[in-house]
């Protein structure tokens, strides 16, 4: 079972860096509102973008802060 929780794990990995996050999470939505969970679907992934667009800019940040100490 912990095998096969890593392969699912890996394949969303790939997946979401192969389609960018914004494409993916799309296609999540699109695809939740076919089946008709569409509200469930639709607070779990823009909680999601958000928390990500959260963790990407205080990477890069946190990146550049310490670029410029480095270089100064």
């Amino acid at each position: 079972m912990g095998v096969m929780l890593w392969i699912i794990a890996i394949v969303l990995f790939l997946a979401i860096i192969g389609l960018g996050w914004e494409t993916f999470f799309t296609g999540v939505i699109k695809g939740a509102d076919k089946i008709g969970i569409m509200p469930v679907i639709k607070n779990l992934t823009d909680s999601t973008k958000e928390t990500l667009g959260d963790v990407l800019t205080d990477s890069s940040k946190t990146t550049l802060e310490n670029t410029l100490k480095f270089n100064t």
